[in-house]
């Protein structure tokens, strides 16, 4: 028992007699080398000593290579041996062991130490001067100008801004120090563009005032307007507009002639006011009409402006434009298939309505003996209007049912006559209106609307004297209030006119030498919403009362609109409208 105790006791103390003998030893060893786990500029130098480590820093300098690397891909390198590199130890390394604690030793088998050390790098400046002004980066063949960040031309994208190009040109100073301070701490590489030693292109792609620039341009080229006329349509995008942009003061807009030209150049290929007219009538009769005053006329300087707004605003939109008259449908054949064919000739008219007769009658027209010969033409139904006073020159007609379609000419209900059609027009007819009987002017009045087309043709421009017995014109039975009970209206105006205080036309007659602002007020009362005819075109009804004009066709379109072409489209019109 006791012997197994004392060789218990010898094998322990022998243990510890190792342990203690591993331990001085490497305590003593860790003296003049570095403890485990040392690592020395990165490099790992466990249980080195200050020689070996320094001789695997000079092997390592001996084969030293530092990559340069440049802009798109192109790289140089420099050696040791082109500046003849070589290394002078300062104690930096034996200062490391000094400061280890070689009793300590075992803490390294478990902890990483990490050093930095600055080795003194000597190298030729002659070599190494040369070596800077021969890289490849500074050839010529290897130089481009950089260029700036900048806008494209319009594409179906739009403008982009196109990236600059950064170039290859070298800044030799940059270089020099970049490559000088990679050496003296043996760097295997440098990045030079990472070392900012190029120059580069003033305006790049993230410049703000060109990222702004390309907004706006994308903002007014990014409209797309699209009209329609009929089977036809015209699209207004970027690649039109973009021809508009003017730069004023330094801001971005449309040239506004530009967009007129645009405009005009819609209205002269769709606009059909005041131009001829093919016909077919009721009697199978093509016939060329080129009177009137009907058609699609745009509003051109309306439409110009609100086109430029529009595209200020950026925003897109299918677009009717702004009109000063429409008509029933676009294309050729503008009339469509619902309207009023008055035929002077027959003293007969027809109404159509989606292409199928609803109703027709006999009428009498404007006096042709007189010179108040209903204007032929293609019209609209200006308005409709019930139960009004129809006044003219010392007349006022009560009507139930008004239709004007040509400034103050219009249909309308004649219950002081008799009969209708036949020749009676031609001596005995009216101011220039179409006399309708009241029952079919009822019918007639719920069948139109504002903006039908009325066509008028035919019918005698002048009454041949006939020798002998001259035929007896009609009596007509007037409102009872506004005749003379011996005289009809048309005889009182006729006998004024013969006395020489009327013109034909029913206008007062100016005496010579007296300016017309000093006329004086004769007896004979014209009204003064009554407008002057030109002579030879008769001076038919007014309204009583202004008529409203409905909401939703604007006033410009009303009988306000000047017969004549607009002046806008002179020149593209065959023939000029006469006037109201």
């Amino acid at each position: 028992m006791r012997k197994n105790k004392k060789k218990v006791l010898y094998v322990v103390i022998a243990i510890a007699a190792t342990i203690t003998l591993v331990y001085l030893g490497l305590a003593l060893f860790f003296t003049k080398h570095f403890y485990f786990n040392t690592f020395i500029n990165g490099e790992n130098y466990s249980a080195s000593s200050v020689n070996s480590a320094q001789n695997l820093v000079l092997d390592t300098s001996n084969h030293y290579t530092l990559t340069i690397n440049g802009r798109e891909g192109l790289t140089d390198t420099i050696t040791s041996a082109d500046i003849g590199l070589k290394l002078e130890f300062g104690e930096e390394f034996q200062n490391i062991i000094k400061k280890q604690d070689a009793f300590r030793w075992p803490i390294s088998l478990f902890t990483k130490s990490e050093y930095t050390v600055d080795t003194m790098v000597t190298y030729s400046q002659e070599a190494f001067d040369s070596k800077i002004d021969t890289l490849c980066f500074f050839e010529q063949e290897n130089i481009r100008q950089p260029q700036n960040a900048y806008l494209s031309d319009y594409t179906e994208e739009g403008y982009q801004i196109v990236p600059e190009d950064k170039g290859t040109v070298p800044i030799h100073a940059k270089i020099y120090n970049a490559v000088k301070e990679s050496v003296e701490i043996l760097s295997n590489s440098v990045d030079l563009d990472e070392k900012e030693c190029y120059t580069n292109a003033k305006i790049v792609a993230t410049d703000r005032a060109l990222q702004k620039e390309c907004d706006a341009l994308n903002k007014l080229t990014g409209v797309k307007i699209t009209y329609t006329f009929g089977e036809d349509t015209e699209v207004l995008d970027g690649s039109i507009i973009k021809d508009w942009l003017v730069t004023d003061e330094g801001k971005l807009d449309i040239n506004p002639d530009l967009v007129r030209e645009y405009v005009n150049a819609l209205s002269r290929k769709y606009d059909t006011w005041g131009k001829k007219r093919e016909f077919r009538t009721t009697g199978g009769e093509t016939i060329t009409i080129s009177e009137g005053a009907y058609g699609w006329w745009m509003n051109r300087a309306g439409e110009a402006e609100a086109l430029v707004e529009l595209i200020r605003s950026g925003k897109s939109e299918d677009r009717t434009p702004l009109y000063h008259a429409q008509a029933a449908q676009y294309g050729e054949n503008d009339i469509g298939d619902s309207y009023v064919e008055i035929d002077l000739t027959s003293q007969h008219l027809w109404v159509y309505q989606d292409g199928q007769l609803v109703e027709e009658t006999d009428f009498v027209s404007g006096n042709v003996s007189r010179g108040y010969s209903t204007p032929v033409g293609v019209y609209g139904i200006t308005y409709k209007e019930r139960n009004t006073t129809l006044r003219g020159a010392n007349y006022a007609s009560k009507v139930s049912f008004w239709m004007p379609f040509n400034g103050n000419v219009g249909m309308h209900d004649a219950s002081w006559r008799s009969s209708f059609g036949a020749n009676i027009y031609l001596t005995n007819g009216s101011h220039g209106c179409v006399n309708l009987p009241s029952k079919k002017a009822e019918v007639i009045y719920g069948y139109v609307e504002q903006g039908e087309p009325v066509i008028v043709y035919g019918g005698q421009i002048s009454v041949p004297r006939t020798e002998g017995k001259q035929e007896q014109p009609e009596t007509v039975t007037v409102p009872e209030e506004n005749v003379v009970p011996e005289l009809t209206p048309e005889q009182q105006i006729q006998m004024l006119i013969e006395a020489g205080v009327l013109n034909p036309d029913g206008t007062p007659v100016q005496p010579e030498g007296i300016p017309q602002e000093a006329i004086p007020e004769t007896s004979v009362e014209i009204p003064q919403e009554a407008p002057v005819q030109p002579e030879g075109i008769p001076q038919e009804v007014i309204p009583e009362t202004p008529i409203e004009t409905p909401q939703e066709i604007p006033a410009e379109n009303l009988a306000e609109i000047p017969v004549e072409a607009p002046q806008e489209i002179v020149g593209e019109v065959p023939q000029v409208v006469p006037n109201v």
